[in-house]
């Protein structure tokens, strides 16, 4: 039997090395760097928003609303889905290296051909082969190719389980904003019948007046021009109820019925406690952090194919019990036994390894923009919201001073018709301008709200796994 001496064996190694250093990198390295959270804003400490933020809100409908939303939306069973897919993914990735185990049984029978170069006494003969063995195959992840690989596939699953509580979040502020929109609608479609009910009476003045010679026929095309503008806004008022409606029942993934049958009540008067703004408030919104997964998943993936340049090695053995009799397949004599290390130098490759580490790293500034991209607008868009959230506060209040105004001012001019000491005329317009003091601050109160919950919709929800 012939030895190896060590110095033949290290002479071999080497040679093995130098065959793999010749496939050489020629790709260049990230254009781009991801955006650092906590230098963009200021130091405040950040709170967290909690991801069921509407059981805080006064109103159950609104809360039943967001949870037949989240039990049944299609958007939802989609990126649950795509979770699901990306998690298999991750486990397939793990599965492709380390020790794998294969059992194998088959049995042959064949006929040799009377003209087969064989011996006589072989040919024209059946012969019978049963084999029972186990196969091994071994890869060895010397240059952490599967382990950057199961790294990248590991982020993308968590990206996608942050991206299902980022649609989650989506989606129970969408209802929220609907359900706003909705029961505003309602309200505001109330107080437009009352003010049609006070045009007409203004009408039926005018067209009294007109006939009794008191007015001229351009006073009574005003009030008719009125009561026509009034009329127009009612029927603006129910077509937004109605569109309204039909997007809850479709969020909710309800039959339009469920919706019509709700209990009729007034828009909610609520006030969250809302974290003050500061990017790290922003670094827990699930989308951002989504986004900074699938970057470290790139990264992952750019070292994965840096280790393609490098020799692959993996060993394949095989032990079984081979007879042509089954009486003697187990005996010792029948055994079989193959064993087949191996090694894959890449030594040229024509442009293949540089072309995959190319589109490696191109991906990952790709995941770099976008993640930049989604911090910067995550932090616009939060500024905007919180400003805009301000103003309408002082707005709302301002509406509130004037409808008390207005209220005061109705209840003088009433009090001086009912003594004989203005014209009815005075009092309708007077309850007009009451109403339409009362449809502002509903839309100004209607305003801030909407604005509270596009605000918790741009600080983002605290994802499932941080709360």
């Amino acid at each position: 039997m012939r030895k190896h001496s060590p110095q033949r064996t290290l002479l071999a190694l080497a040679a093995s090395l130098l065959l793999a250093a010749c496939a050489t990198q020629h790709v260049a390295g990230p254009a781009t760097q991801p955006l650092d959270a906590a230098a963009l804003g200021s130091s405040i400490q950040p709170q967290a928003v909690s991801s069921n933020w509407w059981r805080k809100v006064p109103d159950t409908t609104l809360q039943q609303l967001i949870d037949k939303a989240l039990a049944g939306n299609p958007g939802l069973a989609q990126a649950d889905a795509r979770l699901r897919s990306a998690r298999a993914s991750s486990e397939q990735v793990a599965s492709s290296d380390g020790l794998h185990i294969n059992g194998s049984a088959d049995f042959t029978r064949e006929r040799i051909s009377n003209y087969a170069n064989l011996p006589s006494f072989m040919t024209g003969v059946w012969t019978n082969l049963t084999t029972v063995g186990v196969d091994l195959s071994y890869r060895f992840d010397f240059w952490g190719k599967t382990r950057a690989q199961l790294a990248a596939s590991r982020g993308q699953a968590h990206a996608a389980t942050l991206e299902a509580d980022d649609a989650r979040h989506w989606l129970a502020w969408t209802v929220s904003s609907q359900y706003l929109e909705w029961r505003s609608a309602q309200e505001s479609r109330q107080l437009l019948q009352d003010d049609l009910q006070l045009a007409r009476q203004q009408l039926a003045q005018a067209q009294q007046k007109l006939n009794s010679g008191l007015s001229a026929a351009d006073e009574l095309a005003q009030y008719r021009a009125q009561l026509a503008e009034a009329e127009e806004r009612l029927q603006r008022s129910s077509m937004r109820e109605a569109q309204a409606s039909h997007a809850l029942a479709a969020l909710t993934a309800q039959p339009q019925s469920a919706i019509d049958q709700l209990p009729p009540a007034r828009l909610p008067d609520w006030n969250i406690d809302l974290p003050q703004l500061s990017t790290g408030q922003l670094g827990l919104r699930a989308d951002i952090l989504a986004a900074r997964e699938r970057v470290e998943a790139s990264a992952e993936n750019v070292k994965a194919a840096k280790a393609d340049f490098y020799p692959d090695v993996h060993i394949d053995a095989l032990g079984a019990f081979s007879s042509n009799e089954l009486s003697t397949l187990f005996n010792y004599g029948a055994r079989y036994i193959h064993l087949a290390p191996a090694i894959t130098l890449p030594i040229f490759s024509n442009g293949a390894l540089d072309a995959r580490l190319d589109a490696r790293t191109a991906e990952y500034d790709y995941a770099v923009a976008s993640y930049n991209q989604t911090l910067l607008a995550a932090i616009r868009d939060t500024a905007d919201r919180s400003s805009s959230l301000q103003v309408l506060q002082q707005a709302e209040k301002a509406a509130a001073a004037n409808l008390q105004a207005r209220s005061d001012a109705a209840r003088s001019v009433q009090g001086r018709v009912k003594a004989g000491l203005a014209a009815p005329s005075l009092g309708l317009a007077e309850q007009r301008r009451l109403l339409q003091a009362r449809s502002a601050t509903l839309d100004t109160h209607t305003q801030r709200l909407q604005a509270q919950a596009a605000l918790l919709r741009a600080l983002g929800s605290l994802p499932a796994d941080k709360e």
